[in-house]
């Protein structure tokens, strides 16, 4: 009888613990737009070394699409009429 109990004590629980996994939301990710406050680069790797894609003049609007670290935002952002991504200083926005 004590195992029956302490069986059925066990699969209360683990239903319970289903239960809860099942109501958790799905996380969306979100774009933020913000404006580029000075002149920075948009590059091909979260590093100042690697190949700038294109120039961020101040004033642009940036689309923030991932936060890489604390020093590199993957950024969006149309140049010359082409949807350009990649890494961009996360001092340079506002």
């Amino acid at each position: 009888m004590k195992h029956l109990l302490w069986i059925m004590l066990l699969c209360s629980a683990c239903a319970t613990s289903r239960d809860d996994v099942a109501v958790i939301p799905s996380l969306k990710r979100t774009v933020v737009e913000r404006t580029a406050d000075k002149q920075c680069g948009l590059y091909v790797q979260a590093s100042t070394q690697s190949e700038m894609l294109a120039t961020v003049d101040s004033g642009t609007r940036v689309q923030v699409l991932d936060s890489v670290n604390q020093y590199f935002v993957k950024a969006r952002l149309n140049k010359d009429g082409k949807s350009v991504t990649g890494f961009m200083y996360r001092a340079c926005l506002q």
